[in-house]
């Protein structure tokens, strides 16, 4: 197929058969009101500096609160959490209504029961089709562990073995 033939179907098909990890992006805007979305477009992008790049859709409200804050909080979830993941996914008005969570250093929500999250500062965004590519300098990390919420081909994982690197 070539580049002009290649449908949003497709390329949803194609990415589905890459497992990845689900994470939530949460922040404050400077008027105090909390965001969050459901992604699983991210990377850990340099050590030195601390940075990791996520992408957030244009039409997301999330997106306009972390340009409009300069923050966000970076969090990857557990394999019990799907229904964070539904709930952040959702267009519902209050989706922080039923998640734990509380405020962070930098005033972005921290969820609770996560594997981890990372407190960061926005360092750039870059223009990347439909959506905008965030860079974030991590500024603070919240390690708990556990076993990650998986997705794949369009439906939630989790692992079932591990082999060693």
């Amino acid at each position: 197929m070539s580049a002009s033939a290649i449908t949003a179907t497709d390329l949803r098909t194609f990415a589905g058969q890459f497992a990845t990890g689900v994470a939530v992006v949460t922040t404050r805007s400077p008027e105090g009101e909390l965001a969050g979305v459901t992604i699983n477009a991210v990377t850990s992008l340099s050590l030195t500096p601390p940075l990791f790049l996520i992408c957030l859709d244009h039409k997301s409200n999330t997106l306009g609160a972390v340009l409009s804050s300069g923050k966000f909080a970076l969090h990857f979830l557990a394999k019990g959490q799907t229904e964070v993941s539904r709930v952040f996914a959702s267009k519902s008005a209050d989706k922080f209504a039923e998640v734990d969570h509380a405020p962070g250093e930098n005033g972005s929500p921290i969820l609770g029961g996560v594997l981890a999250a990372a407190e960061c500062s926005l360092a750039e965004m870059c223009p990347g089709g439909d959506h905008a590519i965030i860079i974030g300098q991590v500024e603070k990390v919240h390690i708990h562990g556990g076993e990650p919420l998986l997705y794949h081909r369009g439906a939630y994982a989790a692992l079932d073995e591990r082999v060693a690197a």
